[in-house]
């Protein structure tokens, strides 16, 4: 039993570091340490990639990339497993970047929507609006005895809408 304390502590001292210094600002500061840790040689892959899941998502890591990036290169046993890490990163990084853009897109997409819709309206009420005070002119003319003809030349209404003047 005597013997396998001092392996029991050796092998929870990483966890011991990363749970004492989760919340420091600076994780780069003990890399040194971390790296000596996993020199050892005490942890499986699978409790190097647990711990360092827990570094990424509790821990205050500036560029967590890179931070891991620097251990395997460092770690030549767990290489493999920081990678893969670093890799996983890496994909949620992409992940988020796709979401984010696809959601700029359509704020963009709305926006530009909104707008063009607005001119269309300011445009299609322009064109109603003139059509109307060709209309109000040619009864108008009508009423003050102007031939058709003429009406019809001044304003540039055609013989169906001229026939339409007065049926409301």
């Amino acid at each position: 039993m005597s013997n396998q304390r001092p392996t029991l502590h050796k092998r929870i001292a990483l966890l011991e570091l990363l749970q004492k210094h989760i919340r420091r600002r600076d994780m780069t500061e003990l890399m040194d340490s971390i790296v000596k840790l996993l020199s050892y040689n005490y942890y499986t892959d699978n409790q190097v990639i647990t711990m360092f899941n827990y570094l990424i998502q509790e821990g205050n890591a500036q560029k967590p990339m890179e931070f891991i990036t620097e251990i395997a290169k460092q770690s030549e046993k767990h290489e493999g497993a920081l990678m893969t890490i670093a890799q996983q990163i890496e994909e949620i990084g992409i992940k988020k970047g796709i979401q984010q853009g696809i959601q700029q897109g359509i704020q963009q997409g709305k926006a530009e929507g909104r707008q063009e819709g607005i001119q269309i309206g300011e445009q299609k009420g322009v064109q109603k609006g003139k059509i109307e005070a060709q209309f109000e002119i040619a009864k108008q003319m009508l009423i003050t005895g102007m031939d058709r003809q003429s009406v019809m030349k001044f304003t540039g209404l055609t013989d169906a809408e001229m026939s339409n003047l007065f049926k409301d």
